[in-house]
C-alpha cells in the first residue's frame, strides 16, 4: 500500500476583500494591518486569531507577532469620545498642570538664588555656610 502524505493547508480566505497574494499563502497588506488593528484595540488575541483564521500552530502566533511590530507603530488607535463631564475634568486637570509646573519653575529659580547668595556671602564675607560632608558634629 502506497502511503499519501496530506499537506496541510492552514491558512484560509477571509473574504473576497482580503485575499492571499500569492501561492505561498501570504495575506494582503489590509489584511494584516486589520488583524492587527483588531489585536491593538483588544477585539481579539493573538492566539485566537491564529485559531480563528486557521493558521499554523507552530507558526501562527510568531507570524501574527511580526506583523504586530511591523504594522501597529504606524497605526493610530482610534478612541472613545469623551463626555462633556470628562472634558471638563481634562480641562481642569490641564489647568492644574500648568499651575504646577509653574510653581515647579519657580522653586527652581529659588533654589538658584539661594545658592548663588550663599555662594557670594562666603566668597565676600570668608565663613563657612554650608556643611561640610563628613564634619564631625
Amino acid at each position: 500500500m502506497e502511503k499519501v502524505e496530506v499537506q496541510k493547508k492552514y491558512t484560509i480566505k477571509v473574504s473576497d476583500s482580503f485575499d492571499k497574494t500569492d501561492e505561498n499563502f501570504s495575506y494582503e497588506i489590509a489584511f494584516r494591518r486589520w488583524l492587527v488593528r483588531e489585536i491593538e484595540e483588544k477585539q481579539i488575541t493573538v492566539l485566537e486569531a491564529a485559531k480563528r483564521f486557521n493558521f499554523s500552530p507552530e507558526s501562527g502566533c510568531r507570524l501574527i507577532n511580526d506583523w504586530r511590530r511591523k504594522y501597529a507603530p504606524e497605526m493610530v488607535l482610534s478612541s472613545q469620545s469623551m463626555t462633556e463631564a470628562e472634558k471638563q475634568m481634562l480641562t481642569e486637570l490641564q489647568k492644574k498642570n500648568k499651575a504646577l509646573e509653574k510653581q515647579l519653575e519657580d522653586a527652581r529659580m529659588q533654589n538658584i538664588a539661594i545658592n548663588m547668595l550663599i555662594d557670594v556671602a562666603e566668597e565676600k564675607l570668608n565663613i563657612s555656610i554650608r556643611k561640610k560632608s563628613g564634619a564631625k558634629q
